[in-house]
């Protein structure tokens, strides 16, 4: 134990070990270091939104800050820019007037369209926007409930194929009102009535079409006729013009049929039932060839050529009658000393004491028998015109001509068919069926 009397000196605390003096001190150095990277990263954070999908973006280094004594601080309001407090203004009018008249939703879109319009970039243009949507929606179905009642009528009045009263009705609607909105609704409508009308022609064209492939073009009649009454103008016009086709159609089906059906039976008639006739006549055996034709007028299968067959009977009787007015001029000088011209260009000579069917008997101290058909066409002739044939007059010379067409003397008869002429008599018939009638063509088919 020291003296009393030194000085006592302040005991030194113990030192820690070195090694916890470097921990202490790296301590606080990496929580000064955090600290100072906490703001850091503060002041370079990207604003929400902006971070990169790609991963972390590195910290930008922070501006030089500068002195602005203009600036204010962070936490005042930014001042108001001139198109959004024009916006703004437009917007609040908008929606005083909506308040004032909500009924005029036209007028309140028209107030709405307004802002966006003029102020496309404003803050206020995206709810003038939503506001404008909703009154066009709200109007939309208001116009649809008004005009539903008229379009429902007119389409009504279209289904039943009445199209002109639909749209003079739809024309009537739109005349009193004054909404443009529903006046265009009635023009769309209007134009959807007149396109059903064609709509309507063009599905009775198809119905026709298919009929007229058939040969049935009197089918399709009814179907244009039932369209035409109600339709429009237009569609009105091309009915008319498709019944008046669809007749002229049928009408030349019918000539075409019937005159297929007449060459059928004129060829028939030509083959089998002329040869007979013509050798009939040529025979002088006309009573027969008249009744053979007659038949043939009345049959059914020649309902086509009955005209015809009709006419060249008359050519017959003209030349039968000819050949009996001869026979009653021949009869006429029975006990008579006479001199027949024969064909050949010989008499006979003596009197005539018979006429019999196909012959004359001359008596001249023997019995001569001269055949009717060698008589020579002179002989005929001369005894029978002006004397039981009158000459001056023109048939007079048609029958001749006839009688000598049927004999097979076309000389002749082209002869006889110029003195009618001359005389002004009915040689027209006459020469129709020397050219072309039934009997030229079985004398032709014969040779």
């Amino acid at each position: 134990m020291g003296s009393p009397s030194e000085p006592l000196l302040p005991v030194e605390p113990d030192r820690p070990p070195r090694l916890k003096l470097w921990i202490s001190t790296g301590a606080a150095a990496l929580l000064l270091l955090g600290v100072a990277l906490y703001w850091g990263l503060r002041r370079a954070d990207p604003a929400p939104g902006e971070t990169s999908g790609s991963g972390p973006v590195e910290p930008a280094a922070p501006p030089a800050t500068t002195t602005d004594p203009t600036r204010k601080p962070s936490g005042t309001p930014r001042p108001e820019s001139a198109d959004e407090r024009q916006a703004r203004e437009l917007y609040e009018a908008a929606e005083a007037f909506e308040r004032a008249e909500p009924a005029d939703l036209e007028k309140r879109m028209a107030r709405w369209r307004d802002v966006v319009t003029r102020h496309p970039t404003s803050s206020w243009a995206m709810k003038a926007d939503e506001k404008h949507r909703a009154a066009a929606a709200t109007l939309e179905s208001m116009l649809n409930r008004e005009f539903e009642g008229t379009r429902r009528d007119a389409q009504s009045l279209a289904a039943a194929g009445h199209f002109v009263d639909a749209i003079e009705a739809l024309e009537t609607y739109r005349s009193t009102q004054a909404r443009e909105l529903l006046k265009r609704r009635a023009d769309v409508e209007i134009r959807a009535l007149e396109n059903a009308s064609r709509l309507a022609y063009n599905e009775a064209a198809s119905k026709t079409r298919e009929l007229a492939s058939k040969g049935d073009f009197a089918g399709g009649v009814p179907l244009f006729e039932s369209v035409a009454p109600g339709a429009i103008a237009e569609v009105k016009a091309r009915c008319q013009r498709a019944i008046t086709q669809l007749k002229a159609a049928e009408e030349e089906r019918d000539r075409y049929q019937v005159m297929k059906k007449g060459d059928d039976a004129r060829r028939a008639f030509r083959d089998e039932a002329a040869p007979k006739i013509l050798g009939l006549v040529r025979a002088r055996l006309y009573d027969a060839a008249l009744k053979e034709m007659s038949t043939a007028a009345a049959a059914p299968a020649n309902a086509a050529i009955r005209d015809e067959i009709i006419a060249e009977r008359a050519s017959v009787v003209d030349a039968s009658a000819f050949w009996e007015a001869f026979l009653k001029a021949l009869r006429s000088r029975l006990g008579q000393e006479t001199s027949l011209l024969l064909s050949d260009g010989t008499r006979v000579v003596g009197r005539i004491s018979r006429v019999q069917e196909d012959k004359v008997v001359v008596e001249h101290g023997e019995t001569t028998e001269a055949m009717l058909d060698r008589l020579h066409p002179d002989l005929m002739v001369g005894w029978t015109l002006g004397r039981t044939l009158p000459a001056e007059e023109g048939l007079t010379y048609v029958k001749t001509a006839l009688f000598f067409f049927c004999e097979g003397r076309d000389d002749l008869a082209r002869l006889y068919l110029s003195t009618a002429r001359e005389l002004n008599g009915p040689a027209d018939a006459a020469e129709k069926i020397f050219r072309g009638g039934f009997l030229r063509a079985a004398a032709a088919a014969k040779k």
